[in-house]
Order: structure tokens, then C-alpha cells, then sequence
């Protein structure tokens, strides 16, 4: 079982993306470099992928990634690649039904007509499902070393937005690049993105993946689907 409904397409938009569908490397690479972007994979065992775009000095720090010389592979053992996900969930990252489903969605956000042509066409003709909240959602977070977590969450404008919404994430996103460790993330977030400082993930009320930090230990068949 994968996280959110498959994706009906085998797969999606191959070039110009942050990561672009490629089945040969689909459960091995690591760290993807576009000239957009550097996304961060994971590979859990449950299916699909986790992946975290526009992936900061903070995250690499935390998830242990050399930033110079990055592992550009997954964990051979499976344990240790959920544990690596489960570390990725922490920081906001997003659980995709497949790399394919991941392209779709940023192809249509960047107006790729093939990629709306398909969420324009109704499920029973072969199109693809609309993003689930999980899906939408720009979900950043910091750990600081005074203890707890800085969350802060933004709607995005993945195909069928509302374009009423005042919620929108702030065209300035990049400037988390500029910080150095996860107290300056923190510190980002709270005066420029509308973060708020939380003591546990428990507190973290909203639809989105970091709530399946612990599906190794829950022990639940459907963990991951609810």
C-alpha cells in the first residue's frame, strides 16, 4: 500500500522539474541538484517516496548529510532508510505515492499543459486525482537547541488552488537557504513565515505528514493511510 491513492499515469513530466521521473534510480537516489532546486529523497518500506524540495543547510545537518560530499544513495538496509524517513517526516517532508505523482503535481503547478490535461480529465476516463490536503500543504520546521519545534504551514498553488485564499506561501521562501543551523531556521520562520513554537509534534495540529513520524511503531496496517 502507498500513502496517498496511485497515481494512474506510469509516470510523469521527464524533464525540467525539481525531479524528474527516471524508474532506473526510483528507490536509490538520495540527493537530487537541479538548477531550480536540491531535493532530498527517502525511500521508506511501506512504498513510495518522501521527499523534501528546496532542502536547506538545517535539513542536510540534521538528517547527518555531508552538504560538500552528499551520500547520493539510499540505505541498503531497509531499517535504517525508514529511520531516515521518519527523520525527513520531522522536517516537514511530503510522502508522494510515487516520483511520478511528484512530477505531475509540480508540472501542473508550473503550468505544464500535459500535467493539467490529466487533472482536468475525470478519474473514470484515466486522469489523475486532484492533491490531497497532505499534498497542498508548504509545511517548513525548525528544531532549536532550547528544545521543541517551530512549525509553520502555507497553502500552495498545486492545481485547484483557491485563489481567494490569503494564505498563500511568501514569495521570499529562498530566504530560508541563507540559514546557517536550525537556530536561525527558527528564527526565519517565526518572523517571516507566521511560525509558531510548539513543545512536541503532538502539538502540531494540522493535515500533514510530520503526524506519521512514529508509523514504524504504531504497528497499524493503515497508519500511513490515515
Amino acid at each position: 500500500m502507498t500513502p496517498l491513492a496511485q497515481s494512474g499515469a506510469s509516470d510523469g513530466p521527464r524533464q525540467g522539474l525539481g525531479l524528474s521521473y527516471n524508474s532506473d534510480r526510483d528507490f536509490t537516489e538520495r540527493v537530487c541538484f537541479s538548477t531550480q532546486d536540491i531535493t532530498i529523497c527517502g525511500w521508506p518500506s511501506k512504498g513510495g517516496v518522501i521527499i523534501i524540495d528546496n532542502a536547506t543547510t538545517p535539513d542536510f545537518d540534521y538528517l547527518g548529510l555531508d552538504r560538500l560530499h552528499p551520500i547520493i544513495e539510499r540505505h541498503q538496509d531497509p531499517d535504517d532508510e525508514d529511520a531516515f524517513c521518519e527523520k525527513m517526516l520531522l522536517l516537514g517532508a511530503k510522502w508522494w505515492s510515487s516520483s511520478a505523482r511528484f512530477s505531475l503535481l509540480k508540472g501542473a503547478e508550473l503550468d505544464d499543459e500535459d500535467c493539467i490535461l490529466r487533472l482536468d480529465t475525470p478519474l473514470e476516463e484515466g486522469g489523475e486525482p486532484e492533491p490531497e490536503p497532505k499534498e497542498r500543504l508548504w509545511l517548513r520546521v525548525a528544531w532549536p537547541s532550547n528544545g521543541g519545534l517551530v512549525v509553520s504551514v502555507f497553502d500552495t498553488t498545486l492545481y485547484g488552488y483557491d485563489p481567494h485564499s490569503d494564505n498563500f506561501v511568501p514569495d521570499d521562501e529562498n530566504r530560508l537557504r541563507l540559514c546557517r543551523d536550525m537556530n536561525e531556521k527558527a528564527i526565519v520562520l517565526m518572523e517571516s513565515f507566521e511560525g509558531k513554537a510548539v513543545a512536541n509534534v503532538e502539538e502540531c495540529q494540522v493535515d500533514a505528514f510530520i503526524n506519521l513520524h512514529n508509523w514504524r511503531e504504531a504497528g497499524k496496517v493503515d497508519t500511513v493511510q490515515e
